[in-house]
Formats: structure tokens, C-alpha cells, sequence
């Protein structure tokens, strides 16, 4: 039996409220990530700051922001190509190995959500074996979906065909290419919205990053509607959260109301939404029948 968006958004969040756990493995994954951009950072710093650059450094300067700026300005400067493309490797390794690491939360993220909706209730086992054994394809399909959005980068074309260099370029140039980039975020947003189910259909039905990308486009095709209300409300609570957290920062005392903003994001925002796809993907897929679960409250 499928359900209506109404019915799935009143027992999506009852299991939420079952299963405040779910909330683990984006919270792991902010933590995760954050630990590998410092290492990054720190790394970058060490390897490329040449030790009289080091040692010149001295702790009293470190407290002005303005002469470390300058310190910096200079270091850059002064670097080589190989110093240059070495950081950029370093760079490009570091996201690629964010990426993993959120590869492996989300399929975890989605098997408990799999295991809230069948059993009414979720563990941290179901975490690390989802995340285990689909982080692999959903890290190449997360790959496969950037690509196919760089393909729009062919609507830039005619603009810098025209003229390769868009500062020195007249009026009419500067035209094309804004249109070339609106058509431009159009696409991506098209591509976000058609292949969104991707990731449940990857880890719920156990399939490859090209079986997915499939899936996710046969069900985009029969379930637009429900697709686009859920695409709405999940970014309608964002953006309410990220407004409250933007209006909280602006006033007296507001960092500690911005925080909680962010920190309301994680743990309320992206698993419940992470329930609600879950199950409108198992629903409208036959995999999930409504009337053999029972809610946990």
C-alpha cells in the first residue's frame, strides 16, 4: 500500500522521534571531517613553510593577525611550481578522502534509517555494516553524479569562445555568460533533484553506482510530484534553519544561538530527512509495506 506525502511525513517523523540515535552518523561524519581538514591544514603548513619561515615566526607575532596574514602573503609568493602542484594533490587527496569518509556515514546513515522503518527501531550495528559494505559504490556514485553536473559546463562555451577572457570582454560577452551559467544551475539543480533517490537506491536495493544512477532515474520519472513536495519541505527547514542561525549570529549573545542553529541541522534536520527519503524510496518501491510496521511510539 503506498502512502500519501501527508501520511509519510507524520510516521517519518514518529520514527524519528523512536530512533533519536540516527542522528550518529552525521554527527560523526562533521567530526571526522573536520579532524581531516585540520590535519590538512597543518600539514600543508609544515610541509610547504620553509623552517626559516618557521623559525622567523615568533609566538608574539603569532598573536598579531595582521603580520601573520603578511607572513602568509609572502609564503605563497615565494613558492615553486612543484611546492604549488604538490599542495593541490594534497588538496585534491583530502577531499577525495572527505568524500569516503561521508560516503561511509550516509550508507550507514541509510541503513538505520532501513532498519528504523522495517523494525521500528535502529542500532549503531546497522551503521557500520551498511557503511561497510556500500561506501565503496556510493563514493564512485557520488563521483558519477558530479560528473554528469560538469557536463553543464558546456552551456559556458559559447561565452569563452567568444572571448576567453570574460574581464576584457564586452557587454554582450557578459550577457552569454550569464546566461550560460543560470543555464548552468539550472542543470545542477535538474541533475540534484532527478538522481536525489540515488543514494537509497544504491544501499537499500544493494546496487552498483550505474544500477543506482538507473533506479534513481525510473524513480524520479514515476514519482515526480512526491519527489518535488519532499525536495521542497527539506529545503524549506534548511533554510528556515540556516536564517534562524543567520538572525541569532547578527544579535548580542547570537554565536551560541548560531551554534545550536547548525547543531539543530545535524541532529534533527538531516536524519529525519534521511528517514523521509528512506521511506518514500522503500514505499513507492514495493519494499516497504506501511501496513506491517508499527511505529515505535
Amino acid at each position: 500500500m503506498m502512502e500519501d506525502i501527508g501520511e509519510l511525513l507524520r510516521r517519518g517523523f514518529s520514527v524519528w522521534k523512536g530512533n533519536l540515535i540516527l542522528c550518529l552518523p552525521f554527527l560523526l561524519s562533521t567530526v571526522i571531517s573536520m579532524l581531516i581538514l585540520l590535519a590538512f591544514m597543518m600539514g600543508i603548513f609544515l610541509i610547504l613553510m620553509p623552517q626559516g619561515a618557521l623559525s622567523s615566526m615568533a609566538f608574539e607575532d603569532a598573536k598579531n593577525v595582521t603580520v601573520m596574514q603578511g607572513q602568509m602573503e609572502e609564503l605563497l609568493k615565494g613558492l615553486g611550481a612543484d611546492q604549488l602542484a604538490l599542495a593541490v594533490l594534497f588538496f585534491i587527496g583530502i577531499m577525495l578522502l572527505i568524500l569516503m569518509v561521508d560516503a561511509f556515514f550516509s550508507a550507514g546513515a541509510i541503513g538505520m534509517a532501513r532498519q528504523a522503518l522495517e523494525t521500528g527501531k535502529a542500532d549503531t550495528s546497522a551503521m557500520w555494516s551498511s557503511g561497510r559494505r556500500h561506501f565503496w559504490n556510493l563514493f564512485l556514485a557520488t563521483l558519477l553524479t558530479w560528473l554528469i553536473t560538469l557536463a553543464g559546463l558546456i552551456f559556458l562555451l559559447p561565452a569563452l569562445a567568444i572571448s576567453p577572457d570574460p574581464l576584457a570582454a564586452d557587454a554582450g560577452v557578459v550577457g552569454i555568460l550569464a546566461a550560460g551559467l543560470l543555464l548552468f544551475l539550472l542543470y545542477a539543480l535538474a541533475v540534484s533533484i532527478a538522481l536525489i533517490a540515488m543514494p537509497y537506491a544504491l544501499v537499500t536495493e544493494d546496487l552498483g553506482p550505474f544500477s543506482a544512477l538507473q533506479s534513481a532515474l525510473k524513480f524520479f520519472r514515476y514519482n515526480k510530484f512526491d519527489v518535488a513536495v519532499l525536495w521542497l519541505i527539506a529545503v524549506a527547514l534548511s533554510a528556515a534553519l540556516q536564517m534562524a542561525g543567520g538572525a541569532a549570529g547578527d544579535g548580542a549573545g547570537g554565536q551560541p544561538l548560531s551554534l545550536i542553529a547548525s547543531l539543530a541541522n545535524l541532529v534533527v534536520l538531516a536524519p529525519l530527512s534521511c528517514i523521509w527519503w528512506t521511506r518514500l524510496y522503500m514505499n513507492r518501491s514495493g519494499m516497504l509495506n506501511i501496513d506491517e510496521v508499527k511505529d515505535p511510539w
